[in-house]
């Protein structure tokens, strides 16, 4: 099969959905990426990605273009990020390739790449990823600043209406977890004036991959007494998560264990976590280039986000490096993990203090999470088992494909009238981008 595969982004090791994607369907597809590249750091992923032998083209955007997209869009309907991403040159490129090359199928990765994503002959799967407008809905409500909630309010509107005409848009959906399939489900259902009569996307759930090989459980020392939060620190679930720890439960674990030190491993920290860093007992690493040995060598990972979507990575790769994790029941949604067993699952402050000191006295304790979270990242997150699904998944959408194409050949040929007024319905419409030699 040969598989256009379009991001916004550059795949890495710390983005494992994308990244895996690639790298798994490369073993027994061609596969062609198609990324918007917009920093150094993104550039560095591309030159490495290319070392790996993955053929991607990288589309340059400077982010003051991004900003100024985002800003043109903020009086309509199109949700901010959206219209961050949808960046002309990448919609040229993609129209490009597909008029110069055959492809099967085309993948599209989160919804921030749609605004650049033109109407195509090909049949599209689009990896939604997780239900956006669900997280901004919970970000107005709990998000750290008054800003940030008050982008969430109109962030989640403009999205909720947005995912809405992407599920009768597409045919095939990807999400992580059954908790987003229901929630694009529900919105799916809803009616407003601008809904149309038309079949709705199948929703596949499809969680991500960890690489074993690459996330190996840690058999090294550990620094005891070190909790870890890993993530994207400029994202702002997680930028919440961290204040709530430092501010609601950190004290709390504190007033028994003073020794106790947090890291705070990840990218573009936001000012506010950079300032936690003044109590020495607090460590804010920003940018690393491998965040594994930082999960590794820490007694407990933590997850204490107010709300989520999806699965988190950051429980993944702290289960499949052998820390035990203790998480927030949002954080621990998106996973079929059994809380005690795999993981501890706290909510109120007090609860979660608790569940961290448990971890940092209990050696047994400790040590069944350790095991026993490795062995769930082998049952539920194998890439092998994940890709045989997404392949399933991309015959369907071919199957579906020729259907459709046959069935308006049929109609064209037994009604010609009506076939040439659908032709000059077309006209209407956005372009269609034909396979070459149609």
């Amino acid at each position: 099969m040969k598989i256009l595969f379009v991001a916004p982004y550059p795949s890495s090791p710390i983005r494992i959905r994308s990244y895996g994607f690639i790298k798994q369907l490369m073993k027994w597809h061609e596969v062609s990426v198609i990324a918007l590249c917009s920093t150094r750091r993104e550039r560095d992923d591309v030159e490495q990605l290319r070392q790996e032998g993955v053929a991607i083209t990288a589309i340059e955007d400077k982010r003051l273009w991004k900003v100024l997209r985002a800003l043109k869009a903020w009086g309509s309907q199109l949700p901010l990020q959206v219209a961050f991403d949808a960046s002309p040159a990448l919609r040229a490129a993609i129209e490009t390739r597909l008029w110069n090359e055959q492809f099967d199928l085309v993948h599209v990765e989160f919804i921030r790449a749609l605004g650049a994503v033109p109407d195509i002959a090909e049949p599209i799967v689009w990896d939604a990823v997780d239900c956006i407008s669900q997280l901004y809905e919970r970000g107005a409500r709990f998000g750290a600043t008054p800003m940030l909630r008050f982008i969430g309010r109109g962030e989640a509107q403009r999205t909720r209406a947005y995912e809405r005409l992407q599920l009768q848009r597409f045919r095939e959906v990807l999400v992580t977890s059954e908790r987003d399939r229901q929630e694009l489900l529900a919105l799916a259902h809803e009616k407003d004036e601008h809904s149309a009569e038309r079949p709705l996307a199948h929703i596949n759930v499809l969680p991500h991959g960890i690489d074993i090989d690459y996330f190996q459980p840690y058999t090294g020392q550990r620094q005891l007494t070190t909790l870890v939060f890993s993530g994207k620190m400029s994202f702002h679930a997680n930028v919440a998560g961290v204040q709530h720890f430092v501010q609601h439960i950190l004290p709390l674990i504190w007033a028994q264990r003073p020794d106790v030190s947090l890291v705070i491993a990840g990218s573009a920290p936001s000012p506010s976590i950079e300032r936690l860093a003044r109590d020495q007992r607090i460590r804010v690493t920003g940018y690393v280039p491998d965040l594994r040995p930082y999960i590794a060598q820490a007694q407990v990972a933590i997850s204490p986000l107010p709300y989520a979507v999806g699965i988190q990575n950051k429980v993944l790769e702290a289960m499949a490096l052998g820390t035990p994790v203790v998480a927030s029941p949002s954080a621990a949604a998106g996973l079929q993990a059994v809380a005690g067993q795999h993981l501890l699952i706290a909510d109120q402050p007090q609860q979660f203090a608790a569940a961290v000191l448990r971890l940092l006295d209990d050696r047994d304790l400790w040590q069944s999470l350790s095991e026993q979270g490795v062995a769930y990242i082998r049952t539920y997150h194998d890439w092998q088992q994940i890709i045989d699904r997404l392949t399933g998944v991309y015959t369907r959408a071919l199957h579906a494909s020729d259907k459709t194409a046959l069935a308006v050949c049929a109609d064209a040929l037994e009604q010609p009238s009506k076939g040439m007024q659908q032709t000059a319905n077309r006209a209407a419409l956005p372009p269609v981008v034909p396979k070459k030699g149609l």
